[in-house]
């Protein structure tokens, strides 16, 4: 049994973790290409594949859309050769890529020859998660190459808009290359005297800077240039046209004008920033906020470098809205005044303390080992957990939850680390905890392939044995016609031992025990035989869509005993409906075959669900009759992003309609894409915007019909 929605407790997030991809595939048989796309749906990937034959399908598969992936095989021959197709692919300008699975390894020279062709070799005929680890990476390092163009695009259009900034500033500005102006504002030209001019070949650093600065500002150039500092200050005299003086403060930052490495100087007459208290906060004397966010860029700077990893701590106070509210504004002051002094007393001067809202205060950490990072919030957490302040006859007292994240080379923005922090914090209130402790921010370790791992199978066999499993249900809402019975597809989740739910696409290819993974089957319908006899006992009706996977296809003694169970237990074949997946069927077209025809005997029903995932969809309904067909819900994000309309939409479903198969439109997110759905004939529905998976079978089928 398998189940295609994440796991109920993160539903959400789950949901976008869940990547559709669209992969060509060259030379390889349906099977084949069937086997490889389970793998990859187990990986927690959506694939959408299409077999190509010939360099004419190639040509217009490359202009229909934009595809991920090309995995391209020796084992069955085609009119087009893998060498000639990357040739197409690289005639195109098309990133996309190329993968050859072979089960040796070319010699050298080939090998060579074939990674200037921009085909990666892949010697995993053999392994099929190796062959999904190598896709995996492939489509990470495409992810990165997108996002990457995409940034580019935004740095453009962010040049483009801080030079148009720039022209508009009160502050005079001039970039300088190789220590000649190279560009001026007109509020630069306008400081010193000049009119705007269209060539500034003719003035430099020698016209507007008195010889007795010059050499100062030379080197404060070269500093910035040389990355030994990203930002300096110097005070100097400047010349104007008439050759008067003034005394101005320049301001050198790092940057880029027109794609060239250059130096912006910010010439700012006289200092106008008055304000007492810029980056400190008057009530815990820490850093404020700007001045956290200026450390905060300083220490990203030094961990960039290497050798200067670190950490940063967000301390975040549990009992602050109550603080609040019992003693309004004079209770907080107190308490945050206590608390800066409480930080300043345990913390070394090397690190730096901020303040930098109402219940958070942070801790920049100069030191690498995670140990004093672990030692030093404890005894803060302690500390803080101690403090007994009074206000009138109100004590003040408080936990906090420190969240902890490494800066190092690899953290890419502070806000970014922040929200690590942040997280790490906020994830010891989860599950009803009061906070007062720590955490470290998890990095996501999860892989696209599960090793067999031994511990796996004994967690299933105990949960089979204790009962440690749970079934999850979703409606399946009619769109049309009286309402005569309620559908619900069941969810499979293993439980851990602090009852958190696992979706069984985590721990299933964990398992390389058919015989486990029979045992399970059995335990799931064995749930839902007695939950339809229960039903069936209080008068009510429901249909049951049971998810099977590739591996329950082959096991011949299920079918047998499930049949015996119908008999004992008196219960109608036809409420049972056993959907299988197109990609599986593809891959055991026979198995696939015989199970639908014992499923037929039974007078059980069969829904095909991914339909459209691959190119041979009419190949696997011509093989067997179903009852039911749950799209592909990669239709429903094309409908979404109106690259697919709802013309082609009805040509893709008019000869599924025309054989009176059921169609179940999946992941459905609101009223209206429901009715736009409805006008094109689709029969159901399902979706989290209807209900998401739930414990128990309530939904009130009449009412959401009668409203659709």
């Amino acid at each position: 049994m398998n189940s295609d929605e994440p796991n109920s407790n993160s539903d959400n997030r789950n949901r976008e973790q869940i990547e559709t991809v669209s992969i060509l595939f060259l030379g390889y048989t349906r099977e084949a290409a069937a086997k490889t796309q389970a793998s990859l749906a187990s990986a927690n990937i959506s694939p959408r594949c299409r077999i190509i034959t010939n360099e004419n399908e190639l040509k217009a598969s490359l202009a229909e859309r934009s595809w991920s992936l090309f995995i391209l095989s020796t084992m069955q021959p085609q009119d087009l050769d893998f060498q000639r197709a990357a040739q197409v692919v690289k005639e195109l300008n098309k990133d996309i890529p190329l993968i050859l699975i072979c089960e040796t390894l070319p010699d050298s020279e080939s090998h060579l020859m074939l990674l200037e062709e921009g085909i990666q070799v892949a010697c995993t005929a053999s392994s099929e998660k190796l062959t999904v680890m190598y896709i995996y990476q492939a489509l990470a390092a495409l992810k990165q190459r997108r996002h990457w163009r995409y940034c580019e695009t935004l740095l453009e259009k962010a040049e483009h808009r801080i030079t148009a900034l720039i022209d508009d500033s009160r502050t005079a500005i001039c970039f300088i290359e190789n220590n000649h102006i190279c560009y001026a504002n007109e509020r630069f030209h306008e400081l010193l005297g000049y009119t705007v001019l269209e060539d500034l070949s003719s003035l430099n650093l020698e016209h507007i800077v008195t010889s007795y600065h010059r050499d100062s500002v030379l080197q404060e150039i070269s500093n910035v240039n040389s990355g030994t500092v990203r930002t300096a200050s110097i005070g100097v005299d400047m010349m104007r046209a008439d050759s008067t003086r003034f005394h101005a403060t320049l301001t050198l930052h790092q940057a880029v004008f027109n794609e060239k490495d250059a130096v912006q100087i910010d010439v700012i007459q006289q200092l106008t920033d008055t304000e007492i208290f810029n980056e400190i906060d008057p009530i815990s004397g820490l850093l404020n906020s700007k001045g956290f966010t200026k450390q905060l860029e300083q220490r990203l700077e030094l961990a960039r470098k290497g050798g200067n990893d670190g950490f940063l701590c967000y301390i975040s106070l549990d009992a602050f809205d109550t603080i609040y509210q019992n003693t309004g504004q004079e209770g907080v002051d107190l308490l945050v005044g206590s608390i800066g002094r409480l930080l300043k007393g345990l913390v070394n001067e090397a690190h730096s303390l901020a303040h930098i809202d109402d219940r958070v205060f942070t801790l920049l950490l100069a030191d690498p080992q995670q140990d004093t990072a672990k030692a030093l919030a404890r005894e803060i957490c302690l500390a803080i957990a101690e403090m007994n302040l009074s206000v009138g006859d109100y004590h003040v007292q408080t936990t906090c939850s420190i969240g902890i994240t490494m800066i190092n080379e690899s953290t890419s923005r502070g806000t970014e680390a922040l929200l690590q922090a942040e997280k790490a914090a906020k994830s010891l209130h989860f599950n009803e905890r009061q906070g007062n402790g720590f955490s470290f921010h998890q990095l996501d370790q999860s892989k696209p392939v599960v090793g067999n791992d031994a511990k796996a199978v004994q967690r299933v066999v105990d949960a089979i044995t204790h009962n440690h499993f749970r079934l999850l249900f979703q409606p399946i809402v009619p769109l049309e016609t009286e309402i005569k019975i309620a559908n619900y597809e069941i969810f499979l989740r293993l439980l851990t031992d602090d009852n958190k739910e696992v979706s069984p696409t985590i721990f299933m290819s964990s398992i390389p025990d058919d015989n486990v993974l029979a045992r399970m089957d059995m335990w799931v319908l064995e749930e839902c035989l007695m939950l339809m006899r229960q039903a069936l006992d209080q008068g009510k009706r429901q249909r049951l869509f049971v998810n099977v996977t590739g591996r329950t296809l082959r096991n011949k003694s299920l079918l047998p005993w499930f049949a015996e169970q119908l008999r004992s237990l008196r219960l109608p074949a036809d409420h049972f409906v056993f959907q299988i997946s197109e990609v599986d069927a593809l891959a055991s077209p026979a198995y696939y075959k015989a199970f639908c025809q014992a499923l037929h005997k039974l007078h059980c029903l069969i829904c095909l669900k991914h339909f459209g995932s691959t190119s041979e969809s009419n190949y696997v309904l011509a093989d067997a009759k179903v009852d039911y067909v749950k799209l592909d819900v990669s239709y429903l994000k094309e409908l979404n992003r109106n690259s697919l309309t709802p013309k082609q939409m009805g040509e893709i479903i008019k000869p599924l309609k025309e054989k009176g198969i059921q169609l179940i439109a999946p992941m459905v997110e609101d009223t209206r894409q429901m009715s736009q759905l409805f006008r094109m004939g689709i029969n159901m529905v399902q979706g989290h915007y209807l209900q998401p998976p739930q414990a128990d079978m309530k939904y009130d089928f009449f009412e959401t019909t009668s409203e659709a």
